[in-house]
């Protein structure tokens, strides 16, 4: 049984966003093909990936969710993978 991965067309907004020393990758996408809504997904230097949970109606929608993401959530470090926390 073979499953094919959907092909993704990526926004022209899509590109790299650079704050205080720390670089992640902002992905705005959606599937080839369809009239489907527009994902979010930011990667950290480390490739941790944040996908946000809603869509977008268009791709400016999603871009601007990343930047109120950055301005409301401390910069950019809130998308840095978790530290392990011991107990």
């Amino acid at each position: 049984m073979t499953t094919e991965t959907p092909i993704r067309i990526f926004s022209h907004l899509s590109g790299r966003a650079t704050q205080a020393g720390i670089t992640v990758t902002v992905n705005v996408y959606r599937i080839a093909g369809t009239q489907d809504p527009w994902t979010l997904e930011v990667i950290d230097q480390t490739g941790w990936s944040t996908i946000w949970g809603k869509t977008f109606a268009s791709d400016e929608d999603a871009l601007d969710a990343f930047v109120d993401a950055v301005e409301e959530g401390g910069g950019m470090s809130s998308f840095l993978e978790p530290r392990p926390t011991l107990h």
